[in-house]
C-alpha cells in the first residue's frame, strides 16, 4: 500500500502552522513508499522572508551634514543587503516627530514652524519613469532600489522641530489607520522590522523610555524579540569636535536605553569608519532574515529528507533542489527542525514556496524491520 501525506502549513518566517493532510491508495501490490511533505507557503503569498526596513531621520535644522553624510554612504548598507534575491523587503523613509511644538502658530524671525505629520512615510527620490511614481516604499519591484534609497534618506531640514521624537514615528507605523491610509499598507505584521534612527539629538517621546520604547515594538510581534532589528547613526557623546556636533547634550539617555535594551549596532556619525559600520548592518540584517526555521511537525528519516524550492503549485521536477549544507539547509534534530542558511541564493520565484520532503523515522524504521 502507498501512502502519501501532503501537510500545509503557514510560515511565520521562522515556523510553520496550520496543516492538512491526505492520503492515496496504490493498490495492494504496490511498493510501500511513505513520505510527509512540508510545504512552507503563507496562505496564497509568497514563503520569501519578510522584512520592513524603516529609516527614521531626524530633519531638523542641524542635520544637513549627517543626512548628506548618511546618504554618501548609504551604497555600502545597499552592496550588504540587496544580495539575496529571496528576501522580500519594503524600505520607507520617515522623518521624527515633535508633538510639543505641532501647534506652534508663533511667527519667529525664521519664521512659522514647519512641522511633520506623524509617522507618513516620505515621497521616494530617483525612481525611473518605469516605477510607480505614487510607491512610498522600496520593494523588490524597484527598478534601482540602491539609487532610489541613497537619494530617499536625504529627506532635507527644516526650521520647526525642536522637541525631536525618534520613536514615536515608529510606533505609529504600526497604526492600522495610518498603515492603511497614510502608508500603502507598509507595515506587515508577520515581517522582521528592522529601524534605523539618525539624528543628533535624544528621544523626547512624552512617557517613553528607551527600555519601554523596545518592548512595545516586540509586543506587536507577539513577544519574539529576534523580529526586531535596530540600528542607529548617532554622533559621540565624548567627541566634542567641531564636526560632531549635537542638539542639545546630545542622544544622553533614551537612546543609550534602547540600545542596551536591544543589543542594536551603533554607527558613529563623527567616525571615519561610519560607512563600514553602515555596511555591517546591512549584511546583518540580510543574514537574519535570510535565515529560515522550519519546525517540522514530525520526526523524518534522515536518509530521505529532501528540500526544495520553487512555485507554489510547482511540480518536484521544476523545484530547485536545496542541497545540504552551510550553503543550503541544515537539520538540527534536538529541536526538530530544517535551518535554511542565510547564504542559499538562488532566481526568485514569483510566490515561492520551499517544500521539506522525508519519510518519518517510525514509518522507515517499520519499512526496513529495524
Amino acid at each position: 500500500m502507498k501512502h502519501l501525506f501532503i501537510i500545509s502549513l503557514a510560515i511565520g518566517l521562522l515556523a510553520l502552522s496550520s496543516c492538512n493532510s491526505t492520503s492515496t491508495d496504490g493498490g495492494a501490490n504496490a511498493e510501500v513508499k511513505s513520505f510527509v511533505t512540508l510545504e512552507a507557503s503563507k496562505t496564497q503569498a509568497a514563503a520569501d522572508p519578510k522584512v520592513n526596513v524603516l529609516f527614521v531621520v531626524d530633519n531638523s535644522g542641524s542635520m544637513k551634514s549627517y543626512q548628506e553624510k548618511l546618504s554618501k554612504n548609504m551604497r555600502l548598507f545597499s552592496d550588504k543587503f540587496f544580495t539575496n534575491a529571496r528576501i522580500d523587503y519594503r524600505i520607507g523613509v520617515v522623518p521624527i516627530y515633535d508633538s510639543k511644538y505641532l501647534n506652534d502658530k508663533t511667527v519667529y524671525r525664521s519664521g512659522v514652524r514647519k512641522m511633520n505629520a506623524l509617522a507618513e512615510l516620505v515621497s521616494l527620490k530617483g525612481l525611473t519613469a518605469e516605477d510607480d511614481q505614487k510607491q512610498l516604499f522600496i520593494t523588490r519591484k524597484t527598478l534601482n532600489p540602491k539609487q532610489v534609497l541613497e537619494q530617499t534618506v536625504a529627506i532635507g531640514v527644516q526650521w520647526g522641530p525642536e522637541a525631536e521624537e525618534s520613536f514615536s514615528p515608529v510606533l505609529a507605523i504600526a497604526d492600522p489607520v495610518i498603515n492603511k491610509e497614510k502608508n500603502q499598507g507598509f507595515y506587515e505584521d508577520d515581517a522582521y522590522l528592522a529601524v534605523v534612527f539618525l539624528t543628533d539629538a535624544d528621544d523626547v517621546t512624552p512617557g517613553l523610555s528607551g527600555d519601554d520604547f523596545y518592548q512595545r515594538l516586540v509586543d506587536l510581534k507577539g513577544g519574539d524579540r529576534s523580529k526586531i532589528l535596530i540600528a542607529a547613526a548617532l554622533p559621540n557623546l565624548n567627541n566634542h569636535g567641531a564636526d560632531c556636533t549635537k542638539d542639545g547634550q546630545g542622544p544622553l539617555q533614551s537612546f543609550p536605553s534602547l540600545l542596551a535594551a536591544s543589543g542594536a549596532l551603533v554607527a558613529d556619525l563623527c567616525s571615519s569608519n561610519f560607512g563600514s559600520r553602515l555596511a555591517d548592518f546591512g549584511g546583518y540584517l540580510a543574514q537574519r532574515v535570510a535565515m529560515q526555521k522550519i519546525a517540522l511537525n514530525f520526526t523524518p528519516d534522515i536518509a530521505t529528507l529532501q528540500v526544495s524550492y520553487g512555485e507554489a503549485n510547482s511540480s518536484e521536477t521544476d523545484r530547485v533542489l536545496i542541497p545540504r549544507g552551510t550553503g543550503g539547509y541544515l537539520f538540527n534534530p534536538d529541536t526538530n527542525e530544517v535551518i535554511i542558511s542565510s547564504n542559499f541564493n538562488t532566481v526568485r520565484k514569483e510566490h515561492g514556496v520551499i517544500f521539506v520532503k522525508a519519510i518519518p523515522a517510525d514509518l522507515a524504521t517499520a519499512q526496513t524491520g529495524l
